[in-house]
């Protein structure tokens, strides 16, 4: 049976008292290392998260940087086919410009030199008919004669 005397009295009082030990010097220590690096763990993952939202704001700047970029190359390709195609058409309108000037140069050059010509050659008939005039008037040839010299001299100017 169950007697209750001393022995069992100490044995509570030493059980409570290991308990009180145990629980101040070993479980207290283990339960402040496990504390401490719960902690560390905390701590590192709040940095973790933090470098992870660093990350991605940066990496949303890198892209609206990147956009940015991508729009301002866009706008200066515009801008330079904009100012090669007015470039083009200035210098396809300055080489019309000249062209037409040089065709109408050319064709005035072409109007004098027709109009030289027909002058010269008009001269040179003036001159076969007043030599034949002339002849005609100081000999008494007849016509037939006065018609051959008269061809004669004409085919001469014709050939030069």
């Amino acid at each position: 049976m169950l007697r209750l005397d001393m022995n069992l009295l100490w044995t509570a009082v030493n059980i409570v008292i290991w308990y009180i030990l145990i629980r101040t010097f070993l479980f207290r220590p283990v339960n402040e290392v496990i504390r401490k690096r719960e902690e560390a763990i905390a701590s590192q993952y709040e940095k973790a998260q933090k470098l992870q939202e660093e990350a991605k704001a940066e990496k949303d700047k890198c892209t609206g940087f990147q956009a940015q970029i991508e729009q301002e190359k866009a706008a200066a390709v515009a801008e330079a086919q904009e100012k090669a195609r007015t470039e083009y058409d200035r210098i396809v309108t300055e080489a019309r410009d000249r062209a037409e000037q040089i065709v109408e140069a050319s064709r005035k050059e072409a109007e004098l030199e027709k109009a030289r010509i027909v002058g010269k050659a008009e001269q040179e008939i003036r001159s076969v008919i007043m030599d034949a005039a002339v002849k005609s008037m100081q000999s008494s040839e007849g016509d037939h004669a006065l018609y051959d010299q008269f061809l004669t001299k004409a085919g001469e100017s014709h050939a030069e």
